[in-house]
């Protein structure tokens, strides 16, 4: 019975993609009228801070959004990552979860006066605007529950989601919120300079640059367009008129009758605002005169992290490559530009280097299987060896002291910031400095003589500055002052601090002179300059500089003055004042919320059935508790079926089904009514580090087929008992990354052991499995995929079987985004180039080895709205295996060769699937064939 694998997959799944929030914390709740906030034990005073503005945020939004929603929201507090974030949901019901880590650098989250309202604001945006309804979604709400098609709102482009809540994060007056940020307006000079984004882009889930925040940059300034030509009233009205939409992606019709006309001329009409916006800020820049650097890493997207040292040799230039074709790397560059990789990293690295104690990095890393921290590492570059400092140390900026004995190191605790002195392994030594009030401090670097720490520091009501921290005094002290962000201090080799400044626009380098206190801009860009680095007195300056590329690595090698600075301001942020009032505090229970919220009508009808039933799944606001449950009732066989699935956190996977199968006799009439009972278990172990994934899996399946009703003359049969224990150890430590067109660098390994006569199964012996998958890069994009398949039973075990193409992919797992192959009792193979059920091709024992060479094609992203389908990209595949099934040793061997197009194909602006076209040639005489074939998801 597939059915039960398919339905354990999706739960581990659901289970581990809803959020990962650890089941093992003591978590407890708090109530309003509205909310419900839920936290770990000793986060009480976030929750009721939590509590207070998301009140305020419904009560703004309710009104802003002409929504109420019926049930409460829950809030759920997430100290899981050393990272910003949120999401919102309304799927079972309103749900937001929140990650209380609060943005350190300039990376589009930067702009804001209390990052709590911020995310919130934009969090809770979501909800309202997903949970609005109107017309026949909102009466069928009343019959079927939150039945997912009922939210009109979830099935447009996320540029609409994401622009509309970035649009109401913003805050023209107060100066706070992506709708208004310098970054943002630096992108979008970058795009309007390379060529603006057509609709037909932005609508799909693109991994070209900007990538994943291309739906919020094109988005928000849709919006604010929206607001300055047609104005509020008619935004308002878009999204209103779209709530009523019983049938998804009417996103054209919607925009004729609210706005005049479909968007394709609407964009167009966009198009040509952001350039009246946008060119006059280039010409501007232009007309004062660019000054940057030449590009010196040969990867865009998302290279940063740069430091630089002189040796005897020249320049050191260290920097972490991210291009999107390959893990974050560690990348080592000489002043003309000649470059080598170190090692390949995790992500969001920060560096540091000394003269003599080499290399110093933070970078995140698991720290169990549900948390996700920064720790310090250490490079020997003599010995090529990465050391691992700290564990769970939530490190997110680390440099060495000017002697290189000791670390300076930024510590973060649920919204609490330290500065924190180290020994050179990482172990406390003192506690410089503890921020309050919601202080936060970013990069940091210490001074030449080892007396001082600039860092960029963010105080409420003040915002973003650079600071030095005198050591022995342990006192503060503003380089710069007012609202415009300073970020990334870097001290130059004669002790004077370079630093990225946003002024006029624009984020440039500007350097501090610790003598005279004055302060000189030394680049004019269009897209920006974030961290630098100075390797020796009056040389090159080398900085992250943005283009519409992404970021990459410059060498200015004029490091001058440009221009003096503007004078610093003494201005202050608008801060909003909530009123926070205690609340109960009372242990969390899943019961109170798991309760199903959905269903909707199951049905079967055929010749010999007519089976009438409902489906519901639903899970805990935590995401531990997960389950899915069909049940029906066949009215021609009298019969009732179930199929119930649970699943807990990522540990635990239950599954009971019952079914009535059916055998017919020669005039196609029922003369057997089996029930088919299926009861399966899998209990899981993951053990996860960033580059690489394993799995310990222990799992039973109890499977029994009886008769249940013979019709007059049928020959009654033996009870079939197909029961299985298993244990699997499954290890993952290939990468996709957003531009590849196939897992890389790493291998895919399924290590299985089955039996079945622990518990006296029909089949007997023993199954062992090997599916070992390797992939090898052979250029740029260029995979070489190779896997080799040994399947070993002994006795009379359920048998393996070879041919075919691979079993497309499911409905669920292409709504979900997983893979439904299975772990246990999986016995049938693809065999490209011969049919499926040769008896040939089965046996106890199997062996199959493969090897395909991938290779792109084209990188599209495009798409039409109606029906709403786009092609991400394409690529050929070209093949040969070869594979025997065999019952003790293999007496032949089968081989198939051929070629596949796969395309990449998203469907309504979400879900993207992997679809096949292919031929294959079998060279047997016998059972070969040349076989066409189209299929969904990959080969392996």
């Amino acid at each position: 019975m597939k059915q039960r694998i398919v339905l354990i997959v999706c739960l581990l799944f659901l289970s581990q993609s809803v959020f990962a929030v650890d089941p093992g914390l003591d978590w407890k709740t708090i109530e309003s009228e509205h909310l419900y906030v839920h936290f770990a034990d000793g986060n009480k005073e976030l929750a009721e801070r939590a509590l207070a503005i998301a009140e305020g945020a419904h009560e703004h939004l309710t009104k802003k959004l002409d929504w109420n929603p019926v049930e409460k929201t829950h809030i759920i507090l997430s100290d899981e990552t050393d990272q910003p974030n949120g999401f919102a949901t309304p799927i079972y019901f309103n749900r937001t979860v929140l990650f209380l880590a609060p943005p350190t650098s300039v990376n589009t989250l930067e702009d804001f006066d209390d990052w709590f309202t911020t995310l919130i604001t934009h969090e809770y945006t979501h909800i309202v605007h997903l949970d609005k309804s109107a017309g026949s979604p909102e009466y069928l709400r009343n019959i079927f529950g939150r039945f997912v098609f009922l939210f009109p709102n979830l099935f447009q482009p996320s540029w609409v989601h994401e622009g509309l809540a970035t649009y109401v994060e913003t805050d023209l007056d107060r100066g706070v919120g992506r709708g208004q940020s310098t970054l943002f307006a630096s992108m979008m000079r970058e795009e309007l300079a390379k060529g603006l984004q057509p609709i037909s882009h932005v609508n799909l889930p693109v991994s070209t640059w900007p990538a994943g925040t291309t739906r919020y940059l094109y988005g928000v300034y849709f919006m604010n367009f929206l607001a300055e030509k047609y104005g509020e009233e008619k935004m308002q009205a878009w999204i209103e008129e779209y709530s009523d939409n019983l049938l998804p992606f009417f996103i054209n019709t919607n925009a004729n009758q609210t706005l005049g006309k479909n968007l394709t001329p609407l964009w167009q009409e966009y198009q040509q605002w952001l350039k009246e916006k946008f060119q006059p800020q280039i010409t501007a820049i232009k007309a004062r005169g660019v000054k940057s650097g030449e590009q010196l890493s040969a990867a865009a997207y998302r290279t940063d992290s740069v430091r630089a040292i002189s040796t005897d040799e020249g320049d050191e230039i260290y920097y972490v490559s991210n291009s999107g074709y390959k893990r974050a790397t560690l990348m080592l560059a000489d002043a003309e530009g000649n470059t080598r990789e170190l090692l390949s990293l995790n992500n969001i690295v920060n560096l540091d280097v000394h003269p003599k104690s080499g290399l110093l990095l933070t970078q995140n890393e698991f720290c169990n299987n549900y948390t996700i921290y920064s720790d310090i590492y250490s490079y020997d570059k003599k010995n090529d060896e990465l050391k691992r400092l700290t564990e769970c140390g939530r490190f997110l900026f680390a440099s060495w002291s000017a002697d290189g004995k000791h670390i300076a190191a930024v510590h973060h605790d649920v919204e609490h910031f330290e500065l924190q002195l180290l020994d050179a392994e990482a172990k406390l030594k003192e506690v410089l400095w503890r921020g309050n009030d919601g202080e936060i401090i970013g990069q940091i670097d210490v001074s030449p003589d080892g007396g001082n720490i600039v860092a960029s520091v963010w105080r409420k009501g003040k915002g973003w500055n650079v600071e030095l921290f005198n050591i022995t005094a342990q006192r503060w002290q503003n380089i710069t002052t007012g609202v415009s962000i300073a970020a990334n201090p870097q001290y130059d080799p004669d002790g004077n601090v370079l630093f990225s400044l946003e002024a006029d626009g624009v984020y440039n380098l500007y350097r501090y002179d610790t003598e005279t206190a004055s302060v000189n801009q030394i680049t004019n860009l269009i897209g920006g300059a974030f961290q630098s680095s100075q390797a020796s007195s009056n040389g090159a300056v080398y900085y992250a500089g943005y283009s519409a590329e992404g970021y990459a690595i410059y060498s200015l090698d004029d490091a001058s003055s440009f221009s003096q600075a503007p004078a610093f301001k003494d201005d202050r942020l608008q801060l909003i004042d909530y009123s926070v009032t205690p609340h109960e505090q009372r242990d969390y229970s899943a019961l109170s919320n798991m309760y199903p919220r959905w269903w909707f009508p199951a049905w079967l009808f055929t010749d010999q059935r007519s089976e009438l039933g409902l489906t519901t799944a639903g899970s805990d606001a935590l995401g531990i508790h997960n389950y899915f449950i069909t049940a029906s009732y066949d009215f021609k066989l009298d019969k009732p079926a179930a199929n119930v699935s649970y699943a807990y956190s990522d540990r635990l996977f239950l599954s009971v089904a019952r079914a009535n199968d059916i055998a017919l006799d020669a005039n196609g009439e029922v003369s057997r009514i089996s029930n088919h009972s299926v009861v399966s278990a899998v209990l899981a172990f993951p053990n996860n580090y960033i580059q690489r994934q394993s799995d310990l899996l222990f799992s039973v399946i109890y499977d029994n087929t009886a008769d249940d009703e013979l019709a007059a003359g049928a020959v009654p049969s033996d009870d079939f008992e197909d029961h299985l224990l298993g244990i699997a150890w499954l290890f993952n430590s290939a990468n996709t990354n957003p531009l590849s067109i196939s897992p890389v660098d790493g291998m895919n390994l399924r290590l299985v052991a089955e039996d079945s006569d622990a518990l006296n199964s029909d089949f007997s012996g023993q199954v062992y499995t090997l599916d070992w998958r390797q992939y090898i890069r052979t250029g740029k994009e260029s995979v070489l995929a190779l896997r080799f398949l040994q399947g070993w039973g002994t006795d009379q075990p359920r048998p393996f079987e070879l041919g075919g193409e691979g079993s497309s992919d499911s409905a669920v797992s292409i709504l979900f985004g997983t893979s439904t192959q299975a772990v246990f009792d999986a016995r049938s193979y693809a065999l490209r180039g011969y049919k499926e059920g040769l008896p040939q091709l089965r046996g106890r024992r199997a062996q199959v080895l493969s090897g395909e060479w991938r290779f792109p094609l084209q990188r599209i992203e495009r798409g039409i709205m109606a029906p709403p389908v786009g092609l991400m990209q394409w690529f050929g595949t070209v093949f040969a295996e070869t594979g025997s099934a065999y019952f003790d040793s293999p007496d032949s061997y089968y081989t198939g060769a051929g070629a596949e197009i796969d395309a990449d194909v998203n469907i309504f602006y979400a879900a993207t699937l992997r679809v096949r076209l292919g031929y294959a040639h079998g060279f047997d005489d016998d059972i070969g064939e040349d076989l066409f074939y189209l299929r969904i998801g990959s080969s392996f």
